[in-house]
């Protein structure tokens, strides 16, 4: 009996969209974030939309999501309400703080 298995890891994803310019979205403490991979170590991702950036730490993400193929629509204008951060609050430092959100 002939087995065998393929780990994809969450980073393998990000690394491959990453390579292939696609934009992405992960899932952060139950909330999606959306946007191209501006950067990526060991320890964090950066998303970039045209309007912002948004620092994740890798451990903190539990699913990715990938598109199979691209539209013209620019990543910014493919968020949708439900997509959206809601009750973020920018604080003193200039960074922001999301309830609920422990990264």
């Amino acid at each position: 009996m002939h087995s065998s298995s393929t780990l994809f890891t969450i980073g393998t994803a990000l690394r491959r969209a990453e390579d292939n310019h696609l934009s992405v979205e992960v899932l952060v403490n139950g909330q999606w974030l959306r946007g191209s991979i501006a950067g990526m170590d060991g320890e964090g991702l950066v998303l970039s939309t045209h309007s912002e950036h948004s620092v994740v730490r890798l451990s903190a993400i539990s699913a990715v999501r990938i598109p199979e193929s691209m539209t013209e629509t620019s990543v910014a204008d493919a968020f949708d309400d439900q997509h959206q951060l809601s009750g973020a609050a920018r604080e003193g430092d200039g960074s922001f703080a999301m309830p609920g959100a422990a990264l």
